[in-house]
Formats: C-alpha cells, sequence, structure tokens
C-alpha cells in the first residue's frame, strides 16, 4: 500500500498519476474538467461510459449520481469550488477497500493539479483581462505601445476589428451564470476559430466580449458579420442544446487600436437596445438601429405620451374587445412589413393579417400607404416598446 502511494506522488502528471493507480489495481479509470473536457483517461475505458458522463453532465453537477450505477464518481472539489469528475469504469461496491483507498487518494492528488492549474490559468487570465480591459476603455495613451504589448498574447491590433458582445437573456441563480458563461466562451472559440483568424474573447462583467480582425479586402458588412453570427449562434445551440436564450450585439468595423473601444460601446448598445425588437435570442447590428439610437436618449414619460398619442385608440379598442390589433401592428413591423413574415409568425393566413391591418387603419384613422403615417405608427411601436422595458 505505502509503495503504490509512493509512486503515485512520484508521477507528476494527470496521466501518469492515472496509470500508476490502472497499474496497481486493473481499473478504467477518465477525468474530466468542470466544463466537461477529457484531461485524462486509461487505455481501455469504455467508450459508452464516457459518452455517458459527458451526455449527463447536468446530474453531475447536481450530484445526482443515478444515471452512473455502473461507474464510481467522486467529484473533485477544492475550497468549496468544484474543478472537476474522476469516474472508475466499476461501481464501489466491486472495488476492494485498499483499492478504493487509493482511488481516493487519486482523486486527492487530482484535485490539487487541476486547482493548481486552474489557479495559474486565472492568473494569466486576469493580467490578459486587465490588458483588453485597458483596449476596450481605451486606458492607454500610445497605440504603438498597445500594438507591441498585445504581441505577446498574439493579438495583431494594428490589423481592423469588429466588437460583438454576447449576454445571456435572462438573469441566472448562484454562480451558474458565470458557469455558463465560461461554457459559452469555449464554445463560441470552438465554433469562430473556423472562420477567423484568433478571434480574441474575454468575460467581462457577465458579458462576453468577442474581437474579430477583418482583414477581407473589402472589410466584411455588418450583416455579412450578423450572418456569421447567426451561423454560429445555431452551430452553439446545435452542440450546447440546454444552454440558456442569449442574445448579440455587433459594433461596427473600426481600423485602429484606439477606436476598438467605440466599436465595444457600439455592441453594447446594439445588444442593449436589439431587445426591444426581439426580446430574446435576438441578433442586432449597430447600424441596423436607426430611430432606436434617436429614442434611447428621450425621457421615458415623453416616449409614452407618444405612443399613447398615437396608440392609446387601438389599446383602448384591445381592451374593450379582447382582440390582440396592437400585437398584431408590433409583429408586422418586427417583419419588416412582410405580410407573408408577420402572418408565419402570428400564425394566421396572409389575408387574415391584411384583414387587421384594414381593421387598425379603421380604428386608427389612417392611411398607413402614407409614409408619414406609416413612420410615425412604427416610431410610435418601438417607442411602447422601450417603454414597456423600463417600467
Amino acid at each position: 500500500m505505502e509503495k503504490d502511494k509512493e509512486d503515485l506522488w512520484q508521477a507528476e502528471d494527470i496521466t501518469g498519476k492515472l496509470m500508476v493507480v490502472h497499474r496497481y489495481t486493473g481499473m478504467e479509470m477518465v477525468l474530466l474538467d468542470r466544463l466537461g473536457d477529457l484531461r485524462g483517461t486509461t487505455p481501455d475505458f469504455r467508450e459508452e461510459s464516457l459518452s455517458l458522463l459527458r451526455r449527463k453532465r447536468q446530474a453531475l453537477q447536481q450530484e445526482d449520481w443515478t444515471p452512473f450505477a455502473g461507474l464510481t464518481v467522486i467529484p473533485l472539489v477544492q475550497n468549496k469550488q468544484l474543478w472537476g469528475w474522476l469516474a472508475a469504469d466499476c461501481p464501489q461496491a466491486e472495488m476492494a477497500e485498499n483499492v478504493y483507498c487509493l482511488f481516493l487518494e487519486l482523486s486527492l492528488q487530482l484535485t490539487f493539479l487541476l486547482w493548481h492549474e486552474g489557479e495559474m490559468n486565472a492568473m494569466v487570465r486576469r493580467h490578459r483581462e486587465q490588458f483588453l480591459y485597458d483596449i476596450l476603455y481605451h486606458n492607454f495613451a500610445s497605440s504603438d505601445e498597445v500594438i507591441e504589448m498585445g504581441k505577446n498574447w498574439n493579438m495583431r491590433l494594428d490589423r481592423p476589428h469588429h466588437v460583438v458582445v454576447v449576454e445571456f437573456d435572462r438573469p441566472l441563480q448562484g454562480d451558474r451564470q458565470e458557469i455558463l458563461l465560461a461554457e459559452l466562451d469555449k464554445e463560441w472559440m470552438s465554433v469562430l476559430s473556423a472562420r477567423f483568424v484568433q478571434p480574441i474573447l474575454m468575460l467581462l462583467r457577465m458579458q462576453l466580449v468577442i474581437l474579430f480582425e477583418d482583414s477581407h479586402k473589402p472589410p466584411r458588412s455588418q450583416g455579412d458579420l450578423a450572418q456569421i453570427m447567426a451561423d454560429a449562434m445555431a452551430k452553439v445551440r446545435q452542440d450546447f442544446p440546454t444552454i440558456p436564450p442569449f442574445s448579440v450585439g455587433i459594433g461596427r468595423l473600426h481600423y485602429s487600436v484606439a477606436e476598438i473601444c467605440r466599436s465595444f460601446q457600439e455592441a453594447r448598445q446594439a445588444l442593449s437596445l436589439g431587445r426591444f425588437r426581439q426580446p430574446e435570442n435576438g441578433i442586432t447590428c449597430y447600424e441596423d438601429l436607426g430611430v432606436l439610437k434617436l429614442l434611447s436618449h428621450i425621457r421615458t414619460e415623453e416616449l409614452d405620451d407618444f405612443a399613447q398619442e398615437i396608440l392609446g385608440p387601438l389599446m383602448e379598442y384591445d381592451s374593450q374587445n379582447d382582440t390582440e390589433l396592437l400585437h398584431t401592428l408590433e409583429i408586422y413591423f418586427q417583419e419588416n412589413e412582410s405580410l407573408p413574415q408577420a402572418a408565419e409568425k402570428l400564425f394566421i393566413h396572409a389575408n387574415t393579417l391584411r384583414n387587421r391591418l384594414k381593421k387598425i387603419e379603421k380604428v386608427l384613422g389612417v392611411k398607413m400607404s402614407r409614409a408619414d403615417v406609416l413612420c410615425r405608427v412604427s416610431i410610435a411601436c418601438q417607442a411602447l416598446r422601450i417603454v414597456r422595458h423600463t417600467l
């Protein structure tokens, strides 16, 4: 027993420690980190067992061992923080006492290795994120100096960059948001690395900030980038189906490191204001905000007065007749006045939508075929969304 523990201590890395216990016990084992990534395994750990652990990661996080009846799983916890899981491909009841003791000793040593690695990575990440924070908030005097410092992180800050901000659409409980953001960070990096040269990602105040170098000739438009983000979002959701709803804001392309801060603020504004149009799973470009940029600077009381003046009769009609004409109108504008798309979203026939729009014109006493009327009603709908979001 003392010999196996001594050999275990002598092994310096994860694979070495797993192989020491494998050699003494014959057990097949696997180590996953807290994001579910494979960190080490013995040669013949069953693929179906590994697949089970990965598929049921939520059960692991909740310490629900029911799905793992044929395995022995130990959560690796240090200072009340989870660092991963060690699993043996056999139930604890089949382990001899000395084998289980050695397995427990292995779990302690692997916990220390993951914790130490995490602390080192956190220190490096803090330095990197402080550097990026200074760029995003323009806390520097010399662009040339920042560009040179960026080379230490393999960042080519002399190139034009877009900034994209990603944020969950709903508040999440406890540390769940931080864990999910870390997982989202990993998923986005995996998806975007195939499309961009060294995308830069960082977590900042419960948001994921992404910088994209753009050396295309001509540069990508915001519409092109929005489509890439839509494809990436679909891939992330396919790979991570339990991810909560999240939205994306895209800043304009700027050509110097000193202007990255502008793209960052634009992306955050696009993210925030985009929710007035689409509360969840939206992708909004700054250049597409249009009148919302102006409305966001007007007092809520004035916006409410304007919305009531234009849309008040419609709201009153809906209240008295238990109809949803205002909702119909809002969807119509959200779908860029496309009858087929709005009808599909409302689950009605296009002719039904036409009849509703005629009814709306009658209630409001207007003709939306007139450009000035259409503009006024559309702005009133957007103002009403801002009022609802603010109250």
